[in-house]
């Protein structure tokens, strides 16, 4: 009999299984290129079954376990820290009291074992300082216990595969340790292991130093791990589409406010996404998120995009041109691709290399080719690039030319391996009627319809800065024809909200979700619809305190500790607020916006992770966590930028060079908000907004450029 993870593997080849022996420990996370970890608070690659802990590079974990032992005993973690750029480790250790028998031979906390761990693009850098206190010499046995699997990072997430490659017996020096193991693609995947200086013994599981450490001295020992792929000479290596990240970063917008949670939560959120962002030879690209999606996306990378735009537009930039390079060129369906399609997931890897999963790039996202025309309209509306615009022209028309299929954007799988739900709600079991039962293919989406909406609004401001008036008129038209057409399918008069989805047949799936904020936000809602969409949004059935559930309580199949039936997903509540407040519903989207905040400010370093629980909120406690959400993530890190960019009320329009705030508000909790550098094509404002007793008033304290900065109330 299958248990709860299996019928859920069998169900879903993708489903992310949550180690109960890992599930509780903290985490340390750390990118750099393609290469990532993750540790624990000692800087440990804790030996547990069925976690992720470990140093992974190109899709696959190249060390297991790394652990640091002193006298055969672990030491007492005093502190633990991220550095702002992601890519540092500093885990201050001492040590546990050391008996022989029943002697104590070192009282604890004599030793200061001070680890700085450096992640680089292929691999690790690890320094430990042994800093002694005790008042006479001792000798010290330190050792390093380490294993290592190349698994996939498919198979840590819970595949199961039928064949696995060749593990090498290890190779052995007097400082050194290399593991390897030939995959099934071919491919020779080395760790190597050096250790300086040379310990006393090396083995294929551990390296022993053995020290005297003389009273009030120093003594350093180093670890160098890299990781190396070696494919077989046949099978030359493609020419990588990433870089190493020396792209100088354009000038960046500083932000500070008059409550330090709020100060501390952006500086975080920028953080994680500067650490997220991988350099392509396309540009700059925000990774989905740690540790299971450290890849290009399509729907989450332009959404993290689209979200930190008005603070970095280098950064749409470069997800436009990487997606444009990887556009669908052909019909296949094994990647359910097709011409114009912007790609899903794109993975390497072993699994990828031996097509045993789907993303090599994978195409099955209805919404990525939407959300992408979305991104392109909304950075030229930023800096009017109209060099890049026409660099990405064949994309945009090849992308309106999948769109153009049907008026209604549709998806069914036809992949033996692909993803059976594909919009951002992509569980087996998300899209649902309201007995429970899944709806039936093809489906369309409330909210895609809505990106549609906004990608063809957006297209037609493409087509007017093209000066092609006709075509822009068309565009329009086709809108607003999709939207009537929308209002009469998707709205349920009885519960006066949109449906969750159109099955095959054309019947909705008549149950409550978060997906209508997203409609909201796209403006394919009419404005004398969104006054009850609102309010059921913000009902207790929807509402949870922490923010929007994705499934309503009422539903048959509300579980709050799902993956996309109740939990609240940040990005989710953040852009159903950013439609509540397109609307007019000030105080409404303040609700949202202070909720989130709330929520930032008890996750720990105020980092908010991909999804968390959809349970009430309780007085005095933070929401619940969910076991395997990625963290840092994307589009939770994009949350801050977009709550700010909304607070604001920005409206660019670089075209006719103005930018303007349009009744900018700000919370209880904030009383005044400083922005230096906001950029508008090639002008740059600073801007300082303070709360009133109704709306903000906005001063302009600098600006460099000739464009014009306009506020309406």
């Amino acid at each position: 009999m299958l248990d709860r993870d299996d019928e859920e593997g069998a169900r879903d080849p993708y489903y992310i299984r949550a180690s109960p022996t890992g599930a509780d420990l903290r985490r340390l996370v750390a990118k750099c290129d393609e290469a990532f970890l993750v540790a624990d608070q000692h800087g440990d690659f804790p030996d547990l079954p069925e976690s992720e802990f470990g140093l992974y590079v190109d899709g696959t974990r190249f060390l297991r376990s790394l652990e640091l032992a002193v006298h055969g005993q672990r030491p007492l973690s005093l502190s633990a820290a991220v550095s702002a750029d992601g890519r540092h480790i500093a885990a201050d250790l001492t040590n546990p009291d050391l008996c022989h028998g029943e002697i104590v031979v070192m009282r604890g906390r004599t030793l200061r074992l001070a680890r700085r761990l450096e992640l680089t693009p292929r691999g690790l850098d690890q320094v430990l300082t042994v800093e002694s206190f005790n008042p006479a010499p001792h000798e010290l046995v330190v050792t390093w216990h380490y294993t290592a699997d190349f698994a996939d990072v498919f198979e840590v997430r819970g595949m199961i595969r039928e064949r696995r490659g060749e593990l090498y017996p290890p190779q052995l020096d007097k400082s050194l340790a290399r593991l390897s193991y030939r995959g099934l693609d071919g491919t020779m995947r080395v760790t190597t292991l050096a250790f300086t200086p040379a310990p006393e013994k090396v083995t294929p599981g551990f390296a022993r130093h053995r020290l005297t450490v003389p009273p009030g001295q120093i003594i350093e020992l180093r670890l160098r791990i890299t990781a190396d792929e070696e494919p077989e000479p046949d099978r030359p290596r493609p020419a990588p589409a990433w870089v190493p990240d020396a792209t100088p970063l354009e000038p960046t917008v500083q932000v500070a406010s008059g409550n330090a949670g709020f100060d501390g939560w952006l500086a975080r959120s920028w953080a994680d996404l500067r650490m997220l962002t991988t350099t392509t030879v396309h540009g700059r690209m925000a990774y989905a998120g740690i540790p299971w999606f450290v890849a290009p996306f399509g729907r989450d990378s332009v959404i993290a995009a689209l979200q930190h735009l008005p603070f970095d537009p280098g950064l749409a930039r470069g997800t436009l041109r990487f997606l444009a390079a990887y556009q669908g060129r052909e019909d296949d369906e094994f990647t359910d691709q097709s011409p114009g399609k912007i790609l899903h997931e794109y993975r390497r890897g072993e699994m990828a290399a031996c097509r045993e999963i789907v993303f090599i790039p994978y195409y099955g996202s209805v919404d990525s080719t939407p959300l992408f025309l979305m991104l392109a309209a909304e950075y030229l509306r930023w800096t009017d690039d109209r060099a890049l615009l026409a660099e990405l022209a064949p994309a945009i028309e090849a992308a309106v030319g999948w769109m153009d299929r049907s008026e209604y954007l549709t998806y069914a799988s036809r992949s033996t391996r692909g993803l059976v739900n594909q919009g951002w709600k992509d569980s087996h079991d998300a899209i649902m009627h309201a007995d429970g039962e899944g709806a039936a293919g093809p489906i369309a989406l409330v909210e895609v319809q809505g990106y549609k909406y906004a990608a063809l609004c957006g297209v037609a401001a493409i087509e007017q800065a093209r000066g092609r008036p006709e075509a822009a008129a068309a565009r329009r038209a086709a809108a607003e024809s999709l939207r009537r057409r929308f209002m009469a399918d998707f709205w349920m008069p009885d519960k006066r909200f949109c449906a969750l989805a159109l099955d095959g047949d054309g019947a909705p799936c008549e149950v409550v979700s978060s997906n209508p904020g997203h409609a909201l936000w796209t403006g394919i809602v009419p404005f004398d619809h969104a006054a009850p969409v609102v309010e059921r949004l913000l009902s207790p059935e929807l509402f949870s305190g922490w923010g929007v559930r994705t499934l309503g309580t009422g539903e048959r199949r509300y579980n709050p500790m799902s993956y996309h039936n109740g939990s609240v997903w940040p990005h989710d509540t953040a852009i159903a607020a950013a439609g509540i407040r397109r609307h007019g519903f000030t105080d409404q989207f303040l609700t949202l916006a202070t909720a989130l905040f709330d929520a930032a400010q008890r996750c720990e370093d105020r980092r908010l992770p991909e999804l968390f629980c959809g349970f009430p909120r309780v007085p005095g406690f933070g929401a619940t966590p969910y076991p395997v959400a990625c963290s840092p993530q994307a589009w939770a890190a994009g949350v801050a930028s977009q709550l700010l960019a909304n607070l604001l009320g920005l409206e660019p329009d670089a075209a006719e060079n103005r930018l303007t705030l349009t009744r900018p508000v700000l919370p209880r909790w904030l009383p005044w908000l400083e922005v230096r550098g906001l950029r508008l094509g090639h002008s740059r404002f600073d801007v300082h907004v303070t709360r009133g007793r109704e709306g903000a008033a906005v001063e302009v304290l600098d600006r460099q450029g000739d464009a014009e900065l306009v506020v309406r109330g």
